[in-house]
């Protein structure tokens, strides 16, 4: 392929990851919330979407990688040589660190939530040691000896 032809294939290539960013920052902020709020459902339908639009992302990068590779032109010549390619560039690699770090926020709200959920298991277990869950999901709780655990 030639340095022209290139160009705007990668262009539109890059254009497409630009525009699986800008799809993937309202789903990582609604599992975000979803998280912090536990709402399960809500954060299972966000990831089953995330994964879906990364899927597509990565399908796409992938054959920009490819066609650049085929090309046998250098990444650096043709953003140097196409000032509409390099303002796309810069934009990709903006909006994928906008992507990346509200994954890196999600993540801690996520491990966050963890531990609340954990911590709290910890003090149950500990404060009543014979409680379980029934199929139901209610807590079934032999009645506290007086004076060693009080709401």
């Amino acid at each position: 392929m030639s340095l022209e032809s290139e160009g705007p294939s990668l262009r539109a290539l890059l254009e497409l990851e630009r525009e699986c960013c800008a799809r993937l920052l309202p789903i990582l902020d609604a599992e975000r919330a979803a998280a912090a709020g536990y709402d399960h459902l809500a954060l299972l339908a966000c990831l089953r979407e995330r994964e879906a639009l990364q899927a597509e992302w990565e399908r796409v990068s992938r054959l920009r990688r490819e066609r650049l590779r085929e090309s046998k032109v250098l990444f650096a010549t043709l953003v140097a040589d196409d000032a509409a390619l390099a303002a796309v560039v810069a934009d990709v690699r903006r909006d994928a660190e906008r992507v990346r770090r509200a994954q890196r926020i999600n993540e801690a709200v996520v491990r966050a939530a963890l531990a609340q959920v954990t911590d709290t298991l910890t003090v149950i277990r500990r404060e009543l040691p014979d409680s379980r869950y029934d199929g139901r999901a209610v807590l079934r709780t032999p009645l506290p000896a007086a004076g060693r655990w009080s709401a």
